[in-house]
């Protein structure tokens, strides 16, 4: 399900964007009417969400076209003017749901089903090609009455492609419509998706195969730093740090590689290792590490500033006493001590803004310690972004949105290793 979002408050935007895109749709945001009105015209899309107060063109112009253009298309105004006369004016005009500022989430979003359910007829919610089945609504996918787990690009990647059954449908088209992007000659993500992502692993060789020696070599390395994790850690789950371990170090090699970083190699252990200090405190002060995890789980904040609350210091620091008594290269002690610190004056602060930014994308991304982090992030004003360009000048003129398409295709993967081995 694709949805069109028209709001010029940006952080607004965003908290709805985030939200519907956990909920498993495609969004689209546009801050001015005037780009909401071309690209609700020219592309197709399930749902209109629509804020009255837009520059350039104001939403109740928008909404006129609209009924103009794509009279079935809902629309839903989500806007401050809490007035009845202006309900009544946009139902009036074709809006087919009115809510006001400030909201709740979980209203916005039941509202959002049912006007899908109403818009669509029962053929067009679920879609059905021989014994596959796809709810466009419940999100469910079955085949022979199996249902079938899909992460959210596979879950939509399937959708356009059921959509588009008996019709020739090439890369380009794939990219634009399900990831929302300018098609690069270069890239084999709809390779990766549609024949690597999809095999059943059942055996070493099937696995070597599959996911190549490197994946392989990859996960071994990557158990030894879950496996000194203390079994029983207080409501904590182990396997989630590991998770963010593995994907930091998948992430930082192929960042490393794409900003041309000297060494790939040193930046995925470097991304293995940046947490060890919670393995310390896992181990040392279980209780007390049990009280910050559960602060910063409640309130949506970074784990170092609530263990820096309850404990008055952060794993960084249990980090460097482990990684100095493994007698660790001294860039990676400062990878371990440093990656949340300043670290403007130390001789590795290449590497360790490059763990800092990829630790950061994994956060973000759904590679987390098992909780999400209520924040906005500006990569670009990160202060590891100025110290790692002094070592990679390509990185002013990078393309964050390509490296971020990318990165679908290693979270997703790293989701999938690990539940396939530890979380059956």
């Amino acid at each position: 399900m694709r949805i069109l979002i028209a709001e010029d408050d940006e952080a607004l935007g965003k908290f709805v964007r985030q939200g519907l895109e956990d909920e498993q749709y495609t969004v689209d945001v546009f801050k001015d009417g005037e780009q909401a009105r071309s690209a609700a015209t020219e592309s197709e899309y399930d749902l209109v969400i629509l804020d009255l107060n837009l520059p350039k063109v104001d939403g109740v112009s928008v909404l006129r076209h609209l009924r103009l253009k794509k009279p079935s298309t809902p629309v839903l105004v989500l806007t401050q003017r809490n007035r009845v006369e202006d309900r009544i004016e946009c139902l009036d005009m074709g809006a087919d749901d009115y809510l006001g500022k400030p909201f709740s989430f979980n209203e916005l979003s039941a509202r959002i089903r049912a006007l899908i359910r109403r818009s669509h007829l029962p053929s067009e919610s679920v879609l059905v090609i021989a014994d596959l089945k796809l709810d466009r609504v419940q999100r469910i996918v079955e085949r022979a009455g199996l249902r079938i787990d899909l992460t959210a690009k596979e879950f939509a990647l399937l959708e356009y492609l059921m959509r588009n059954a008996g019709r020739n449908v090439t890369r380009s088209m794939i990219i634009e419509h399900v990831w929302n992007l300018t098609f690069d000659t270069t890239t084999n993500v709809v390779d990766v998706y549609i024949f690597g992502r999809w095999q059943k692993v059942d055996s070493l060789k099937a696995a070597i195969v599959g996911l190549g020696i490197q994946r392989i070599s990859d996960i071994v390395m990557s158990c030894s730093v879950l496996n000194l994790a203390p079994k029983e850690s207080r409501g904590i789950d182990p396997v989630a740090f590991w998770e963010h371990s593995l994907g930091c170090a998948m992430v930082c090699r192929h960042f490393a590689r794409k900003i041309s970083y000297p060494d790939p190699g040193k930046a995925y252990l470097a991304g293995l290792l940046h947490d060890i200090g919670i393995i310390v405190n896992l181990w040392m002060l279980p209780k007390e590490f049990g009280e910050a995890f559960a602060v910063a789980k409640g309130q949506g904040i970074p784990l170092d500033e609530a263990e820096k609350q309850v404990l008055g210091f952060t794993h960084c620091e249990s980090g460097r006493l482990l990684a100095e008594r493994w007698e660790l290269s001294p860039e990676l002690c400062d990878v371990v001590a440093l990656h949340h610190s300043n670290y403007e004056f130390s001789k590795y602060s290449g590497l360790i803004a490059l763990i800092e930014i990829s630790d950061l994308l994994c956060r973000m991304s759904g590679l987390n310690y098992g909780f999400n982090e209520i924040r906005e992030v500006n990569l670009l004003a990160q202060p590891g972004f100025q110290a790692l360009a002094n070592v990679c000048p390509t990185l002013k003129d990078f393309d964050w949105a390509r490296l971020t398409f990318e990165l679908d295709t290693y979270m997703d993967e790293v989701h999938t290793l690990v539940h396939a081995i530890y979380r059956k």
